[in-house]
Formats: structure tokens, sequence, C-alpha cells
């Protein structure tokens, strides 16, 4: 028989019986199958599985907590800043292994508190809290819980990753059979129908709960058994956080036990005839296919429910059909061995959340005629303002004790919520070409948005006359990297520099009342969502008549957005001495975008090469250095040594604006950049990056200097795109279209929106 693919012919030969012979991608594709479930060992007979326990137990002795641990550290951590402070980031939330249009993007601080209340739950031997997500609208809750679940179903599938449940088999024909049930090549008497054929199988009876495997050994004996493997692999117990308590205490469930005991009896106590009937089979962790990992919607179904397992509903073996025997199923029971995070947890009524009192507390859940003792890590989501309400219900007080609180707070680093943009605008279909800074003024006034104002009653006496002239915009300029107002006397500046977590964790605590209700009012409680702000920029490019997406027409979008008050709470919230002031906020940051085209239109001209501004602030660096030291350069090219040019330290420090006193200024350059070199003593000072404010002057003051020099040719890139053009000279135009390539190739701008930019500068000079 010859079956035609795609136009193509592929041999599939029926033989005789029905056999198939394979050949081309058929043979490929099964050979490669073959050798994954042999690599990955998905079924075990049970002394396998003990034999390679008493060789590596520890991965066996792992709970869920302990597991989840694991996982965040087999993709290991990276050090991050994070709103100016060093801070650990876990890379399982960057998902490399799989989607990354899915991954986290920051909120490391929110990782962090997740993998300290996982040890805790580790230490412990059980998960006795619900971990409970809860933020305003949008700020990545359950992106959270879902790349957790994404790294659990990649770990799972590693050697180190690997999980173990069992299956009940039964033949009965297999008294009539020699040798059924075994592996390949084995000539001993029969010992497992872990290797039954389909065609020998009588009923195959799995554990819905994916027990371990351990709890098929007699207790008593299993205690010494653990102690002894642990004892032949001392770094098993070198483990931090390793409480293994669960795997010697715990139990079969109710289906199993009643099976294990029906067998026991049958054999007259012969235990090695209850285990023969054992198959030890791998599993892999799937919220797709909702094993171990299940994400629960406030509307679902029953979490658990339980059905009696007989003869008419499934095909039990004779020993067992006259035996009550109950089976569990639901979310719950699905997760088991896993996470399952309750979706919008405080949308659930509150009656179908009791249960949870007892569940996350003990680990059971009691069903009729069954109680499952579970093992999973239970999360859930809520809303900032659902936590407020619920807060006060009386049931509260009963909750409190059996929730562990992370909050997710908004994102405060504007170049990190713009890269939450960027990812939507690649993943968006048929959106048009998006100009250079969309995001980044997008992200910025979303950030604004979300600042609150410092009060200086908060603060130590010589920082807060410091807080209390802070501007919304410098607040965010200083917490996305550091920066500091470059017009602020020197001393100010260094103040301001090594207190940015004092000023960041002034509203940690902080509680208030909004519309009449009370609750906690911390940095990023409020503000534009991240999900609003995607769906403007997904407006601005479907109304946008250019032929790019540019931040002008964000700021058209914008401009639309803020009329909506009913709609959006953050626009009721009344100006705090320009904090909250969304309608000035973008003024400020068309303010900050004209400064970037600036920059780049004047670098685009060529009057000054881009790697000029940093040779000119390393070579005035070299020479503060060394007169700070009180040391002479060495200049290479000439042999010789001289003093360091106070004409070129004074000349730079005009175009930097500085004011204070000058010495104290130097010395505060040099005491930055050792503090940099004592904690990264292998890397090189990158000055630009060190110094982002300096930087930014240095370019704006010899941008003024040359600033008519630039006018001639913005005006003929105007003209070029008209029909003018033909009145610019072969030189003009040689000159305007190196321009535009190097916007292009510099910046990423297309001639479009190249032209609007032009025009954008030559408005406002």
């Amino acid at each position: 028989m010859w079956i035609r693919l795609h136009g193509a012919v592929r041999g599939y030969r029926f033989m005789s019986g029905g056999q198939m012979e394979h050949d081309g991608d058929i043979g490929h594709f099964r050979r490669k199958s073959q050798i994954r479930f042999r690599a990955r060992h998905r079924i075990r007979k049970f002394s396998q599985f003990l034999e390679d326990f008493k060789a590596n137990p520890y991965p066996y002795l792992r709970n869920a907590p302990r597991y989840v641990c694991d996982m965040m550290e087999h993709f290991g951590t990276e050090k991050v800043d994070r709103v100016g402070i060093s801070d650990k980031r876990w890379l399982v939330f960057n998902l490399d292994f799989g989607n990354r249009s899915e991954s986290l993007i920051g909120q490391e601080g929110v990782q962090n508190a997740i993998y300290r209340q996982l040890k805790q739950f580790a230490s412990r031997s059980r998960s006795d809290k619900l971990v409970l997500l809860h933020g305003p609208n949008g700020s990545s809750k359950s992106t959270t819980v879902a790349a957790l679940m994404h790294g659990l179903t990649n770990y799972s599938t590693t050697d180190e990753g690997a999980l173990y449940r069992f299956n009940w088999m039964f033949s009965d024909r297999l008294d009539n059979a020699d040798q059924i049930g075994f592996e390949p090549g084995d000539s001993e008497s029969p010992e497992s129908y872990a290797f039954l054929k389909p065609e020998e199988l009588t009923s195959k009876i799995p554990c819905e709960l994916k027990d371990s495997p351990l709890f098929l050994i007699p207790r008593h004996e299993r205690k010494d058994f653990i102690l002894d493997a642990i004892a032949s692999n001392p770094t098993a117990s070198d483990k931090s956080e390793f409480n293994f308590e669960w795997a010697m205490d715990g139990d079969l469930c109710p289906k199993c036990k009643w099976i294990y005991e029906a067998l026991l009896s049958a054999h007259h106590g012969d235990w090695y005839e209850v285990i023969r009937h054992i198959q030890v089979e791998r599993f892999f962790f799937s919220p797709r296919y909702r094993l171990s990992a299940i994400s629960i919607e406030p509307q679902g179904n029953i979490d658990a429910s339980v059905r009696p397992l007989n003869h008419e509903n499934y095909p039990l073996p004779k020993l067992l059909r006259n035996i009550p025997i109950f089976e569990a199923s639901g979310d719950l029971i699905d997760a088991n061995r896993g996470i399952v995070e309750y979706s919008d947890f405080l949308k659930r009524p509150l009656e179908a959340n009791k249960y949870l009192l007892t569940t996350s507390e003990k680990g059971t859940i009691h069903l009729p005629s069954y109680t499952a003792h579970l093992d999973l890590v239970m999360c859930g989501t809520a809303n900032e303002k659902q936590l407020n309400l619920f807060k006060r219900n009386p049931d509260f007080s009963s909750f409190k004790g059996r929730l562990s609180l992370i909050r997710v707070p908004y994102l405060l680093q504007y170049s990190r919520e713009a890269e939450l943009y960027d990812r939507h605008l690649e993943m968006s279909k048929n959106c048009r070409h998006v100009a250079p800074h969309t995001s980044t003024v997008t992200a910025l006034w979303a950030v604004l948005t979300r600042l609150r104002r410092p009060s200086p009653k908060n603060f130590s006496p010589d920082l807060a006359p410091i807080v209390a002239r802070l501007t919304p915009m410098q607040k965010a300029h200083l917490y996305n990297h550091g920066e500091v107002p470059l017009d602020s006397r020197e001393v100010d500046q260094m103040i301001l520099r090594n207190n940015i977590r004092t000023i960041r964790e002034e509203h940690e605590e902080s509680e208030g009342e909004f519309e009449g209700i009370y609750g906690a009012e911390y940095e990023g409680r409020r503000g534009a969502s991240p999900r609003e702000m995607m769906a403007l920029l997904s407006e601005a490019s479907e109304n946008s008549m250019d032929r790019c997406l540019s931040p002008f027409a964000v700021f058209e979008q914008i401009e639309k957005l803020i009329k909506d008050i009913s709609v959006y709470e953050f626009l009721r919230l009344p100006i705090d001495n320009g904090y909250n002031d969304c309608s000035r906020f973008i003024e400020e940051v068309r303010e900050f975008y004209l400064k970037r085209a600036h920059e780049e239109v004047y670098s685009s001209i060529g009057l000054v090469d881009e790697s000029e501004y940093a040779r000119v602030l390393a070579q005035y660096f070299k020479h503060v250095k060394a007169f700070s030291l009180g040391e002479r350069l060495h200049i290479a090219s000439r042999d010789e040594y001289v003093d360091p040019s106070e004409d070129l330290m004074e000349r730079m420090e005009k175009l930097l604006d500085i004011k204070d006193d000058i010495r104290a200024f130097r010395t505060n350059l040099m005491t930055r950049i050792g503090a940099f070199s004592f904690d990264n003593p292998d890397e090189k000072v990158d000055y630009p990056q060190l110094f982002p404010e300096i930087f930014s002057q240095l370019k704006a003051s010899l941008y003024k200097e040359k600033n008519r020099m630039s006018h001639p040719v913005e005006e003929n890139i105007l003209r070029y795109f008209t029909d003018e053009k033909e009145n610019l000279d072969p030189a003009e135009i040689v000159a305007v279209e190196t321009a535009l390539d190097r916007l292009s190739d510099r910046h990423g701008y297309c001639p479009s929106c190249a032209r609007d930019v032009m025009a954008f500068v030559l408005r406002n000079r």
C-alpha cells in the first residue's frame, strides 16, 4: 500500500498480520522515539528503583517545595541592578529554554521572596501555607507562576529532575506463561509485571496522586533503608534545608493501600508477591496536559472529587472485584507532587476556599470515603484591591495564618518596562515599523504615574531637604540607573546615591484610604498598568496614519487616555507637588524625547564622532586621577611624563557646568571610580555607564557649541523629502544621505521616521 503525503511518495508497506514495514521519516521518528524513551528510563521494575535509590538517594527524597527549589537552582542566578541596588535574578524566569515571549521581566524581589518561602517549606518537610502573590492589575503575578511551571516542565525532562510514580499491573494469563512480564533477555523466574506487553495486560491501575514508590516499602523497614542510603551518600545530607521526614512517615493513598493489603493478604504476607505487580514509571510536568502543574480559574470546577472503582467501569482483576475501592480526581489531585495556582484567588466564593484552611496547613483534603495526603506547592494570585476588601472580612483572621503574602508591584525602572513593550510590539501581528524610543517614552510615562512624592519627615536631616526637591522625572532617572540631578551640589549628589535603597523603601509599609477603601499604598501600587499601556500601543499602531509607530502617535494616544478619568483610577489621584500630574508628565516625557532626538540627529550629522564623547571623558578622568594622587601622566607616544592639564580639566568642568567646589567634585569622582573597581575588580571602568548624568551633560554642552553648524544639514534633510530636493547640489545630497544612513545604522530610523524626527528637532530648536 502506498500513501502520498504532501505530494511525495512515502513507502509504508503492510506485511502479513498487519505489521508495518517502516522506512524514510517514519523509521527515523521511530528510532528517535525509542532512543529517547530508553534514555529517560521511562519504565522500571521496583528492584531497579531500589538500586538507583541506594546509589543516589537525594533525588528520590525531595518533596514538592524542595523540588521547586532545586529547579530554580538548576537554572542558576545572575547579578542585576534593581532600582540602583544589586540583586539576584533567578534565570528560570528568563525562559531561555522555551518561549522567551512569556518570560518575566524584572521582579527580582518577588523571585527571591518565592525562593526563600520555598526553602522554609522544604526545611519543614511540607508546604503548609498558600503563597499568595498580590498586587495591582497587570503586575505579572500570573506570569511569575507560569514561568515556574515552564521551568518545572523543562527540569522534569533532565536527569537530575527525574520523578517517579508507580502503577499496579495485573494479568489473568500470567500463571499460564513462564516468561510474561520479563525484561527482554531476562532468563530468571518471573519477578516483575513491569514490562508486560499490551496483549498480556488485564488492567493497569495508576496511582492518581503519583505517590513515591518509596511508600511501597513497609514503614518500619523504610526508615532504616532510607537512613542507610543517606549514610552511604553523605553528600545528600549536606544539602541545605533538606528534610526527608515525609518519605519516612508518609503512606500510600487509600486506593493503593486497599490494593496493597489485598495482595498482601492473598499471598499470606509475602511482600515480594506484592511488588511483583509494581511498574515504576517516570512522569513529567505539563501545564498543557494538567500534570502536576495546574492553574485553577475562579469559576473552575470542584477542586477534588471521588468515585467508586468497580468492575463495571474499570477492568479490575478478580482479586479486587469485591473490595470497595475509591479513586480521587480533580485539579488538586492532578497537581500533586507539583504546583497548583489559584488564579484570582479572592474572586472565588469564600465558602469554596474554606477547605484550604485545612489543606494548606495539614496537606490533606477530606473527601467522602477518601482522605488524600497532598505533596504540592499551593499558590494563588490576587488583586490588591480584592485583598484590601478581604482583610475587612471576619474570616480573614482564619486565613491569615495559612497565607504567605508576597507583594508584586508595578516596575519602577522604565528601561525594564520598555523591554516589556518591545516584546509586545515584536509579537504583534501586522505591526508597522517601530521608531526608536517608542517603547521608552511609553514606559517612562507609565513609571512616572506610579511614583509617590517623598516626604521629608521620613528621612534623616541631611537627606530630607534633598528628597524634598526631587521631581518625578529626577526620581524616575534615579530609580532607573542611579542618575542624580547634575545641577545639585556635589555633596547632595553623593548623599542621594548612597540612599537610593532608603528612598525606594520609604513607602513599603505605607497605608492609606482611596475612594473609601483603606489598604496598602506602597510605591508601585497605583499608576498605569502595563496591560493598559500595551493596549495603548496597539491602538496607537492601528490609529496612526504614519508609516511608523512613533513616540508622536504614543503621545497622541496618551492624551486621549488621560481624559477617561472614570475608567482609570490612577487619574483620580490628587496632584501632590508635581506627582500624579499625568498631563504634565506628557510634556516632560516629550522634553525627554526631544533631548534624545537632538543627540541622535547631532550624531548622525557627524559634527562629532560618537566615540569622541567617551574618549574625551576617559581623558578627563585620567587627568583627574593623576591630579588627585599627585602623580604625573605618562605620554606613550613621546615616552615622557607630564603634569595633569589644569586647562583640560577646567574646560571639561565648564562644559559640565560645575558650580560647586571643583576639588570636592573631583574627589567624589575618584571615590565612585574606586568603589566600582573594588566591587568589580576584573571589569574595566565604563565611564559613560558609571557616570550617565555627566555623559549626558557633556553631549548636551557640545551640542550647544556646534548647534548652528547642524542647522543647514537638518533643513536640507527636510527638503530632501519634498519637491525641493532638486534644488540641492550634489554635495548637499551626499551629506543628507550620509546623515540618513547614520540615523538608520546607528539608531534604527527608517526614512519616514527619520524625516519626522528631523522636523520635530527643527520645530523645537
